[in-house]
């Protein structure tokens, strides 16, 4: 069957993390999706996914460089991913929010640079950000392909006008991309039989039972 992608193989995926993460809360009520195979149907068929990188912003404990455990155990998941490269950038808090450094900048970085070295054929980011158009701009120069995914609502008209191509996420686009909810632990007291408690028998009034039988004998 002939593909629409054939003259466009190699692929290179580009995932705004924090933008995605909030997105899906937002439109499917969760976040806990499996990037693999994500990234594979954004691909589709006919097409070489060469890598994914994901961008995203390094939590803080209290000030100090130190990444929670909820994070650290996420970030693990991501490494054992094939062909998977995590990027992180930071947050600083500024006038009472929450503001990102590095990461446009990175993924942004990152898109010419593959673009220049002709790492890939076709780039597809996950961000609807108007950040991005500048980049994208360069990256067509050099002869290359742009996709944008996002949801309706959060793409921006500069990455609509700028990209290539763009798909529409949906709510339903993700039936089968979700992990396996986990079931919740059985309490330790809930398995746990209560046992009646063990009647003793009265030693006492037991011998005196056994001397009346005597004597009567």
């Amino acid at each position: 069957m002939f593909s629409i992608f054939k003259k466009n193989k190699k692929v290179m995926i580009f995932i705004d993390g924090s933008n995605l993460y909030h997105v899906l809360l937002k439109n499917c009520g969760r976040s806990d999706l499996k990037f693999q195979d994500f990234a594979k149907k954004l691909t589709g068929s006919g097409r070489k996914l060469e890598k994914i990188f994901y961008y995203n912003v390094r939590q803080e404990l209290e000030g100090k460089i130190k990444i929670p455990e909820e994070q650290k155990k996420f970030l693990n998941s991501l490494h054992k991913i094939p062909r998977f490269e995590v990027k992180l950038g930071i947050w600083k808090e500024q006038n009472g929010s929450i503001v990102e450094k590095g990461v446009d900048v990175m993924l942004a970085t990152d898109l010419v640079l593959h673009a220049v070295k002709n790492n890939f054929d076709t780039a597809i980011i996950v961000s609807g950000d108007g950040d991005f158009f500048p980049a994208i701009e360069t990256v067509k120069k050099e002869g290359k392909k742009v996709e944008v995914a996002a949801f309706e609502s959060n793409i921006s008209k500069e990455a609509s006008d700028s990209a290539d191509k763009v798909l529409k996420l949906y709510k339903a686009f993700f039936n089968g991309l979700w992990m396996p909810k986990r079931r919740p632990r059985k309490s330790g007291y809930s398995s746990y039989k209560k046992r009646r408690p063990t009647q003793t028998k009265d030693t006492n009034s037991s011998n005196r039972s056994n001397s009346r039988r005597k004597i009567l004998s």
